[in-house]
């Protein structure tokens, strides 16, 4: 398992033990992950020094519930998928990995681009988001010299597979802008009313690509892979459908688009198949031959 996903697991942990317990036991929790002490201690004072403490070691940690109050399990599991990478974003201060406690911010992945020299545009979009006003922007897409000028309501920040994204509306119609491409950026003082259905298929979505979905794609997994998509989920709002006879899995990722699932079955080739849409798997059967048609 990977470095951060581990520290994730592990942050995760001592903020749940923190927020359901008098106290914590920094001896113990170095025995439950097999770490130093040392490596526990780095979490709690380096990691997690926001928290507002009762009693802060040197062996024992309580946090004080009449200052800070409680977390909830999905808040909990946000900041410390953050906080695992924080390291990675030098520039921005610890305000901002307290501020990943709100809904404004979403973390999807843990491969993550350097956005060093951003984060006055960074800190702007989140603001905007948290105030609910305007922004506009020049915006160059991929492959493309010119740019072209854009007015959303911006309603997210989400990192997906390591390149943050922005979500909002233009014009009531959903779009996703790769944050690195935008320029020229200005937050407006006009205002918009925030869509909560909007809101809540954010937050429940693991896609970026809202409002061109395919509502549901079928994948069947051989029984080699199997045991890898039962241990979590590897692909977008998966959900398990069937377990086959012969060890193998049918699985269902709904509200997604193509280009997040096709290049994710195209890696686990042979193990994974799409059933439906079968036009999936006869595009991507297509894309494959004229990529081996190149080596003739």
């Amino acid at each position: 398992m990977k470095k951060n996903n581990l520290l994730a697991q592990r942050l995760a942990f001592i903020l749940s033990q923190l927020n359901t317990q008098e106290r914590i036991d920094i001896n113990e929790l170095a025995g439950e992950f097999d770490c130093s002490i040392r490596t526990i201690q780095r979490d709690i004072n380096e990691r997690l020094s926001f928290l507002e403490w009762k009693e802060q070691g040197p062996r024992y940690y309580q946090i004080d519930r009449s200052k800070l109050g409680v977390f909830n399990q999905s808040e909990i599991e946000r900041f410390a998928s953050f906080a695992s990478i924080a390291d990675l974003f030098p520039k921005i201060d610890r305000q901002f990995f307290q501020e990943k406690l709100v809904d404004s911010i979403r973390i999807k992945g843990f491969e993550y681009e350097d956005i060093s020299g951003l984060e006055n545009a960074f800190d702007q979009i989140h603001s905007a988001i948290e105030k609910h006003q305007f922004i506009h922007f020049d915006y160059i897409k991929s492959g493309q010299i010119d740019g072209k000028f854009y007015q959303i309501a911006p309603y997210a920040l989400i990192n997906k597979n390591g390149i943050w994204y922005v979500l909002g509306t233009d014009q009531d119609k959903q779009k996703t802008f790769c944050f690195k491409q935008i320029s020229k950026l200005k937050v407006l003082d006009q205002t918009f009313e925030p869509n909560q259905q909007f809101i809540e298929e954010i937050k429940q979505n693991d896609s970026i690509s809202h409002g061109n979905q395919i509502a549901e794609v079928v994948v069947k997994v051989n029984k080699i892979a199997a045991p890898y998509f039962l241990r979590r989920n590897l692909l977008p709002n998966q959900q398990l459908l069937h377990r086959l006879d012969d060890g193998g899995l049918l699985l269902s990722c709904k509200n997604i688009n193509e280009m997040e699932i096709v290049p994710l079955v195209q890696y686990w080739i042979p193990h994974l198949t799409i059933v439906s849409p079968d036009r999936l798997q006869h595009k991507m059967i297509e894309n494959i031959q004229q990529y081996l048609q190149q080596f003739k």
